[in-house]
């Protein structure tokens, strides 16, 4: 369940990035899950973000307008970027491949196969067995080590504004 939580956090992160708009209108029309108030609502999709933005400042680079700078300089500054979060997102949730074969081997998929690990996709016909090309590996949580919730902070900022007195 924490896992699906997870996945779900990462694709509508991104749909919202993608489509701010929609996003905003999305929210502007959410209401409170049944018997619980908005506090209440799990977020542990914004503590991850939070946790990635302290250790990679991964929000700051994707909310970044990266057109007036080159290559050279988005690649310096994705490198970073990546190693850190890689890194942070290792220590809290240890993602492995769902598949350990190589993508574009030779796959087969038998009956009672799971569908939340194995997406079937092309021109699928009849019952399972099947057999087909490894596209990609997907991805599952070896580990879920995502901080809880610490005191009564407002769950809606994910990184504080910082302010430096001189």
């Amino acid at each position: 369940m924490c896992m699906r939580r997870l996945q779900l956090a990462i694709k509508a992160f991104f749909k919202a990035f993608r489509n701010p708009e929609k996003a905003e209108k999305f929210l502007a029309d959410e209401k409170p899950q049944k018997g619980k108030s908005v506090d209440e609502v799990e977020q542990s999709h914004l503590r991850l973000l939070a946790f990635l933005q302290h250790s990679g400042r991964l929000i700051d680079f994707l909310k970044e307008d990266i057109t007036t700078f080159s290559d050279a300089q988005v690649g310096a500054a994705v490198r970073k970027i990546h190693q850190d979060c890689s890194q942070s997102l290792e220590e809290l949730v240890a993602i492995r491949p769902v598949m350990q074969e190589n993508e574009g081997a030779l796959i087969k998929v038998v009956s009672g196969y799971d569908p939340s690990c194995i997406k079937i996709i092309g021109k699928v016909t009849g019952e399972p067995p099947f057999t087909g090309v490894l596209v990609h590996r997907g991805w599952k949580a070896h580990k879920r080590s995502l901080p809880k919730k610490m005191g009564e902070l407002n769950n809606d900022v994910i990184c504080p504004a910082e302010v430096e007195i001189r």
